[in-house]
């Protein structure tokens, strides 16, 4: 099983607004920039997060993007639900059928994968990184190839 980029990406971008919240905005240009993303992609990406009540947008010269709530109230769940249809891994995690023996698998599953991202917060991830940035390698997807070097995160790609 594997997450969409728009988890990954989407994720970086809540991690550069929970580092500058609550005092600044942070531009989709400055996302697109940090997270080396497409600006069409980014702005994809931050309409799913404002539309489930993460991110907000606001217009003007000091505008931008900005975390809706405190980062301590905002868990990697929130985020990753958001961004990858509930998480919801099989068709029957919302089913009611009790025939099937594999849907049992899949309930479990769903729900251990969601106690775990709901045990961290943007702000524990913060707190836990401290110095680390977000990288903008996407090694995950194109290969170390595509990496910069003195990332520090082990893929050999640049820090932000």
């Amino acid at each position: 099983m594997r997450l969409s980029s728009k988890s990954q990406y989407g994720l970086k971008a809540c991690f550069i607004l929970a580092q500058n919240y609550p005092d600044r905005c942070v531009s989709a240009s400055h996302l697109e920039k940090e997270i080396a993303v497409s600006s069409k992609y980014i702005e994809k990406i931050m309409r799913m997060l404002s539309g489930a009540g993460i991110v907000a947008a606001e217009r003007g010269v000091s505008g931008g993007y900005k975390l809706r709530r405190d980062p301590s109230r905002i868990t990697i769940g929130d985020v990753a639900r958001a961004l990858e249809d509930n998480m919801e891994i099989a068709d029957c995690i919302t089913s009611a059928c009790e025939k099937c023996a594999s849907g049992e698998v899949w309930r479990k599953l769903y729900a251990g994968i969601n106690a775990v991202l709901d045990s961290m917060t943007l702000q524990s991830v913060l707190d836990d990184n401290g110095e680390v940035r977000a990288c903008k390698c996407n090694a995950g997807e194109k290969g170390k190839e595509h990496c910069e070097p003195a990332c520090g995160c082990g893929c050999g790609a640049e820090a932000l």
